[in-house]
């Protein structure tokens, strides 16, 4: 990974911009979700306040999904 932002879609699980350095123009509704910190901060175990699912410092809605879903 090069760059800061890990983006991810609300509406999908592709992972191709986990490491960009800039946010893609054809995305749409990007959010800054976290810091990049937060998002690569290791998960304990016991955590219950956290998940390793959030990856993310960015979340849209890729291309795809914005002509599957309108």
């Amino acid at each position: 990974m090069t760059g800061k932002i890990r983006l991810g879609c609300d509406h999908c699980d592709r992972e191709d911009f986990n490491g960009v350095d800039e946010l893609p123009t054809d995305w749409t509704d990007i959010q800054n979700v976290r810091s990049f910190e937060e998002a690569t901060r290791e998960v304990a175990f016991d955590d219950q306040s956290r998940s390793v699912f959030d990856w993310q410092t960015h979340l849209g809605v890729c291309p795809e999904c914005q002509a599957a879903h309108g």
